[in-house]
């Protein structure tokens, strides 16, 4: 009996589904991208597939309402995000598919945004615009809003290739997904309009993209060889009595800097004298700097703790600290810091940001601005939150390197830890799930690249455009009904 009530039930589902004005095959093609899209990410790698991704959704698309487009754009990234960061189920259970929703609604923003220009002026306009919408949508969803999330833009699914990857140091990991979406919409055109001067002038941008490319990856970012800093960085998980224990026992040379994770304490020495004579101590025995992540309670009842680094000369005297600039959305990771320190020793200046800021353009490129010569990341991840989160965090420091033109030193509570140059290439690693201790020797770097002089231009150009495109096109189809 109970079979016979399903197969209506899910009929009646069905139909309700696809009254929303799209049909099967479209939706098997939207999913075909989203699991295109997934491929393209960490861990999988497949990083061509991008290109193909949009594809479906893009085609689709075309002589859709505007509510439509928002409807498929809803679904494409619901999708997207949910097969791709299906590891969250594990922290937050159902919550995650709030989270999914709200993710899903920057696709959804983009639909929208691109059904509007396609009814203001057509098609084929809208595909122009397209690279523009979806970075200005995406630059939002990543540094713009209260919720501002990084993970999964386009631009990360080039992490492993370094003809794109090699671009960032001029237009970041947004303006590369601004390229691949304008390489989707190549692909359309060309395919889709047959006239002999649009499919040259679709080669021709294509052409041009790859020789920026070919420039780029040849134009590697330069750096002072003279002037190098040692770093040992300790990979070990809630344990700071053991990851003193391993320096100890590792023979560190005179005034280098000793990095461990995030977290390292559920305390701050600024608080307790006796830890701060415990630390104080253990400076004098490896005789280098030492920067650790801890937790500062403040005496407000409303804001529990700071989530802090502090910084210690090889004399044991407190250079300074920073606080965590992007707590984790929906955990309890202190309160967010305010302006970027940076810290000069005798050694060389330092540029320290905590973990998730790192997701984000923000901290490392105004860091660099202000004179930091390497960027140090203590970073705390969970071993219990699974092997794609590891690799999925671990690929977008690659950017952060590449953007600022720095060496980025990423010591992580249990992997991956990190040394990436300035190339994004990743010079030594330590696995996940492994204790010890990771050093390397790190030139320091003073030169600027274009991104971070002008690392905002494009994302802001793009929203600027989009607004005056649908300014425009408002104006003009409201005198069109008027007449």
């Amino acid at each position: 009996m109970s079979e016979t009530r399903t197969v209506p039930v899910f009929s009646v589902f069905l139909k309700k589904f696809f009254d929303f004005g799209f049909t099967l095959k479209e939706f098997l093609a939207i999913l075909m991208g989203c699991v295109l899209f997934m491929l393209s990410m960490p861990p999988y790698n497949f990083s061509f597939l991008v290109f193909f991704s949009l594809i479906p959704l893009l085609i689709i698309l075309e002589n859709k309402s505007i509510v439509l487009s928002l409807r498929l754009g809803l679904i494409a990234g619901f999708i997207s995000y949910t097969i791709s960061l299906f590891w969250l189920w594990s922290l937050f259970k159902t919550f995650s598919l709030t989270f999914f929703c709200i993710m899903a609604v920057f696709w959804g923003i983009f639909a929208m945004l691109f059904g509007t220009i396609q009814k203001f002026y057509n098609y084929q306009f809208a595909l122009i615009t397209a690279p523009f919408i979806w970075m200005a949508v995406e630059f939002f969803k990543a540094e713009q809003w209260r919720l501002k999330f990084g993970w999964l833009s386009l631009g990360y699914s080039q992490h492993n290739n370094q003809y794109f990857l090699s671009l960032a140091k001029y237009i970041g990991v947004y303006g590369i997904s601004f390229i691949i979406v304008g390489i989707t919409v190549i692909f359309i055109i060309f395919f889709k309009y047959k006239a002999l001067k649009t499919r040259l002038t679709s080669l021709l941008i294509l052409v041009v993209i790859s020789l920026f490319s070919f420039y780029a990856t040849h134009q590697k970012n330069s750096f002072n060889t003279l002037h190098k800093v040692q770093l040992y960085g300790v990979q070990v998980e809630d344990d700071f009595e053991k990851g003193i224990a391993l320096t100890l026992n590792t023979p560190v040379k005179k005034n280098s800097i000793v990095v461990f994770p995030e977290y390292s304490l559920s305390d701050s020495p600024l608080q307790n004298p006796q830890l701060e004579k415990r630390i104080i101590n253990f400076i004098e025995k490896i005789n280098s700097y030492f920067i650790f992540g801890c937790m500062e309670f403040t005496p407000k009842a409303k804001k529990l703790f700071n989530n802090i680094a502090l910084i210690y000369s090889s004399e044991g005297n407190l250079i300074g600290k920073f606080q965590k600039h992007h707590p984790i959305q929906f955990f309890v990771d202190g309160e967010p810091g305010k302006g970027y320190p940076v810290f000069k020793t005798d050694i060389g200046i330092l540029g320290v940001g905590i973990c998730y800021d790192f997701d984000y353009v923000d901290v490392a490129r105004n860091l660099t601005k202000k004179g930091a010569e390497v960027l140090i990341a203590p970073t705390m991840d969970a071993l219990n939150w699974g092997k794609t989160q590891h690799i999925q965090h671990a690929c977008m420091m690659l950017f952060r390197a590449v953007e600022t033109g720095r060496f980025l030193f990423r010591p992580a509570s249990s992997g991956f830890s990190m040394v990436i140059d300035s190339d994004g290439n990743v010079i030594k690693s330590l696995g996940i799930g492994k204790v010890g201790i990771i050093d390397y020797e790190v030139p320091l770097v003073n030169t600027k690249t274009f991104y971070i002089s002008y690392g905002y231009l494009l994302p802001y150009l793009s929203q600027v455009i989009c607004f005056l495109i649908l300014v425009i096109g408002l104006i003009i189809k409201t005198h069109q009904i008027r007449q």
